[in-house]
């Protein structure tokens, strides 16, 4: 019997690696879709290096025609994913009608992001919505009818702290994560029926090494939720240090 196969959309050198790692660790073949094509031919021979089933895909998830393409590539080397683990995102500090005040925007001694500066243009908005949203829901319409006819399955979505209430700096940010979150709710009351995990995964803090929020640590906390029970099966679960997580910290 083959290995379980995952596939993470959304790689980087921060969680998605993580999570890649952590997968592949766990004894799953993972497939990882990024845009660049040089740092995912790096990614991929750095982790088969340490020994890990692995093959990166280029594309972007915000565009589905070109996702298409690479969905089918990986259906034919990995077959029909067990899980999937949506974590796109276009993560940019913007605001809707007033430009910011910051020129990056900063938590802790973390590494900061650079803002968007003026005022978020609707084409903005409706571009940044193709990946934090409609990106997910392509990727969950090309597993699903596998995962149903196999009768199992998991997919995560990657959330955040700003889909419970907007932060000045992030407002389209904040919109995305709170509209992942909505589908997020709404594929949980469409597959867990079929056998299928759905769960948002909300991160209460700013992912940084040696912190609560290390990229491992939350990437940990998602293979838990994959192999968790169907009895504790819940739409949303929190990453967070403590009760006190989750104010906004630009007021």
């Amino acid at each position: 019997m083959s290995a379980p196969s995952t596939l993470v959309i959304g790689m980087g050198p921060g969680l998605g690696q993580a999570l890649v790692k952590k997968f592949a660790r766990e004894g799953h073949r993972v497939a990882f879709v990024g845009r660049r094509a040089e740092a995912i031919a790096r990614y991929e021979q750095e982790l088969r290096a340490e020994g890990l089933d692995v093959a990166g895909f280029v594309g972007d998830a915000g565009k589905p025609e070109e996702m298409d393409h690479v969905h089918a590539a990986i259906r034919e080397r990995h077959g029909d994913a067990e899980a999937l683990i949506y974590n796109a995102a276009i993560i940019e500090p913007a605001r809707f009608v007033t430009p910011s005040r910051l020129g990056e925007v900063k938590y802790g001694t973390a590494d900061g992001w650079k803002s968007h500066g003026e005022a978020a243009s609707v084409d903005y908005v409706v571009d940044a919505f193709r990946t934090n949203v409609a990106g997910a829901l392509h990727a969950a319409q090309a597993v699903a009818p596998g995962m149903i006819d196999r009768g199992r399955g998991t997919i995560l979505l990657t959330g955040g702290v700003l889909a419970f209430g907007p932060w000045i700096e992030w407002g389209v940010t904040s919109l995305g994560k709170a509209a992942l979150r909505s589908l997020g709710h709404s594929l949980e009351k469409e597959l867990t029926p079929a056998g299928i995990h759905v769960s948002t995964v909300a991160i209460h803090g700013t992912m940084q090494a040696g912190t609560p929020y290390d990229h491992d640590l939350v990437a940990a906390a998602y293979w838990r939720l994959h192999v968790q029970p169907r009895a504790e099966w819940q739409p949303d679960f929190h990453v967070k240090q403590d009760a006190e997580d989750g104010g906004d910290p630009d007021v």
